[in-house]
C-alpha cells in the first residue's frame, strides 16, 4: 500500500509550490503547522522521493489517485521550457500561460492521492505499511524486516559514521 498524503502533507506542498525558498517557519504560519511538524513532514517527503530537490520538483510518476487509479504525469522541471517553446507567445503571455499550468499541478496535489514507495534494500515495490529504520535525521524504507535488518548489516558502518557525525538516535541500539 503506497503512502497516502494527508491534508497536512498537502498544505505544505502547495505552500512549498508558491515559492521553494521558504523557511520552515514561514509556512507553517502560513498553514497553522506546528513548525516541528512542518520540517518532519517535509523531511518524510524528500526520504521517500516524492521532493526530489529544494526547488519543487516533484516525481509524479510516483503517485496514483486512489479514487480512479489513473496516473498523473507533470514534469515541473521542463515546464517553463514547454511554455518558451509553445510559438507565437509574448514575455507578458509566457508568464500568463506558466502561472495557469502550476495552478494546474496544485489542483492535482490533494489528499488522495498516494506515493508508491519502493524498497530501499531490494528494490520491489512495498505493499502495506512499510518497515522503517530510522537514524540521524534519515528514514530509509522496507517491503519486509529481512530487508530492513539486511540493509542494517550490509550499511552498519556508514549507518553509524553517520549517526555517529548527528549525534542522533538509531534504531540499531534498540
Amino acid at each position: 500500500m503506497p503512502v497516502s498524503l494527508d491534508e497536512i502533507d498537502v498544505s505544505i506542498l502547495k505552500s512549498i509550490l508558491e515559492d521553494g525558498r521558504k523557511s520552515f517557519r514561514q509556512i507553517s504560519r502560513e498553514t497553522g503547522i506546528s513548525t516541528p511538524t512542518v520540517k518532519a513532514r517535509y523531511e518524510r517527503l524528500v526520504n521517500i522521493g516524492f521532493i526530489k530537490g529544494v526547488l519543487p520538483v516533484f516525481d509524479f510518476e510516483k503517485i496514483e489517485s486512489v479514487e480512479n487509479g489513473e496516473k498523473n504525469f507533470i514534469q515541473l522541471e521542463s515546464l517553463n521550457e514547454n511554455v518558451k517553446k509553445r510559438k507565437n507567445l509574448y514575455r507578458s503571455n509566457q508568464d500568463n500561460t506558466l502561472k495557469e499550468e502550476i495552478h494546474e499541478i496544485q489542483k492535482k496535489i490533494s489528499s488522495g492521492l498516494a506515493i508508491n514507495i519502493v524498497c530501499d534494500f531490494c528494490e520491489g515495490p512495498v505493499f502495506g505499511k512499510p518497515k522503517i529504520l530510522k537514524f540521524a535525521n534519515i528514514e530509509r524504507f522496507f517491503c519486509c524486516v529481512s530487508c530492513k535488518s539486511g540493509y542494517s548489516q550490509k550499511y552498519r558502518g556508514r549507518i553509524e559514521s553517520i549517526k555517529r557525525k548527528y549525534e542522533g538516535k538509531s534504531e540499531l541500539d534498540e
